[in-house]
């Protein structure tokens, strides 16, 4: 009986494992990965770096936290099959910092993200007409 119900709770833990998650060939998988900024372009231009780098973290649901710059956000997130995504902030911390410019135009650039990729070990996350793209690489801590 107990080896029985042993080989159902391992039977269960393996199918939970199997959980769909947004993943390219790599294995590299946008979710339960904290993500850091590695480069902003508008318009074909480099957005100079603030002095602490923002982070994104996306959960197996549909939440999305990170860091600014200066404060702290939270929002939701949707993926499409095809790429596509919807990122929604919600709300975020009112510190005053330096880089509250940069952090602005940050905060605005995540309701532009219209769709993302995984290549290698980086996120690219664009909006609609190529003329935002935000590159992420993960945080290894």
């Amino acid at each position: 009986m107990k080896r029985t119900q042993w080989m159902i709770f391992m039977l269960l833990l393996a199918v939970a494992g199997c959980k769909n998650t947004p993943k390219e060939k790599t294995g590299v998988t946008l979710v339960n990965h904290k993500w850091e900024l590695k480069t902003m372009m508008q318009a074909d231009s480099v957005v100079k770096s603030p002095e602490k780098m923002p982070t994104l973290f996306f959960t197996d649901s549909t939440a999305v936290y990170g860091f600014a710059g200066c404060n702290n956000f939270f929002g939701v997130y949707h993926v499409e099959e095809d790429g596509g995504m919807i990122l929604t902030p919600g709300g975020a911390t009112m510190m005053a910092c330096p880089d509250l410019v940069f952090e602005d135009s940050y905060l605005k650039s995540l309701n532009q993200v219209a769709r993302y990729t995984i290549q290698g070990d980086e996120l690219k996350l664009t909006d609609t007409d190529g003329k935002l793209t935000l590159i992420y690489v993960p945080v290894t801590e």
